[in-house]
């Protein structure tokens, strides 16, 4: 089973614990990330320091395909640190991690994730767009953060 791993990074005029709040926000997921139709935590557990970790299962559409998926959610903000794990859905597996780290210009965004859908023709159509997919799912991010988040002073305009 070979998985498709997409990355992407940026240096982002934000405050690293802002944007992994940010990040760790998926109820507002379906208000900006395009292919999201819905999305519903259930169940909840608060962490250390503003952090928390659950269940969220979501309902994604490209065209006329529509699946549904569950994964663990794990959001440490003091950590800077955002985990995404598969507990069940259309795919053999799902992990997806985003990294947040101080920077001179505000924060670097790291941004993994490796999947396979059990369909085959599913995993074909999504890793041929994988390119424009990670530059999808980074923008969607970087606007809710522009609309949302304050600059950091240092921040370069």
């Amino acid at each position: 089973m070979t998985q498709t791993q997409i990355e992407a990074e940026r240096i982002l005029p934000y405050a690293p614990e802002a944007l992994c709040r940010l990040v760790g926000d998926v109820r507002a997921y379906p208000h900006f990330i395009p292919f999201l139709k819905s999305l519903r935590v259930l169940k909840e557990e608060p962490r250390a320091e503003g952090g928390w970790e659950g269940v969220a299962t979501a309902i994604v559409g490209w065209k006329a395909i529509t699946e549904r998926f569950s994964t663990n959610v794990r959001c440490e903000p003091a950590k800077g640190e955002v985990d995404v794990a598969l507990v069940s859905g259309p795919l053999h597996a799902l992990d997806n991690r985003w990294r947040f780290e101080a920077h001179e210009n505000g924060a670097r965004v790291r941004f993994w994730i490796s999947y396979h859908f059990k369909n085959p023709i599913l995993q074909a159509a999504v890793s041929a767009n994988r390119d424009r997919l990670a530059q999808k799912i980074m923008s969607a991010f970087e606007n809710e953060a522009r609309r949302k988040l304050p600059l950091v002073e240092n921040a370069p305009r």
